[in-house]
């Protein structure tokens, strides 16, 4: 089994999510364990499954693979390979993207 923290170094999605909008899964080759940003383990336990979507921003479209989890109250979180690939304006300081 592989290991992975999470600290938003990846996508997931909350595994509630996907089941309300029925989307398809597929099976890990490995279960991955997963911690929290606080660095406790993740209620959900092993990440089991994953999804690919589409992101779409303007007219960039990228391929993104999102790791199916218990996220509590978030749906999704776009992490690091959603930052590398759009590279966004972010105004820090109040929290906002800038641009289209």
């Amino acid at each position: 089994m592989q290991s992975m923290t999470s600290r938003a170094m990846e996508n997931f999605m909350d595994q509630s999510t996907v089941k309300k909008l029925r989307l398809g899964t597929k099976k890990l080759k490995y279960p991955i364990q997963v911690q929290n940003i606080d660095g406790t383990n993740n209620k959900a336990g092993y990440i089991t499954d994953f999804l690919n979507l589409i992101i779409t921003q303007g007219t960039k479209k990228v391929p993104a693979k999102f790791y199916i989890t218990n996220l509590g109250g978030d749906r999704a979180i776009l992490g690091y390979p959603w930052l590398r690939d759009f590279n966004p304006n972010i105004d820090w300081p109040t929290r906002k993207l800038r641009g289209p």
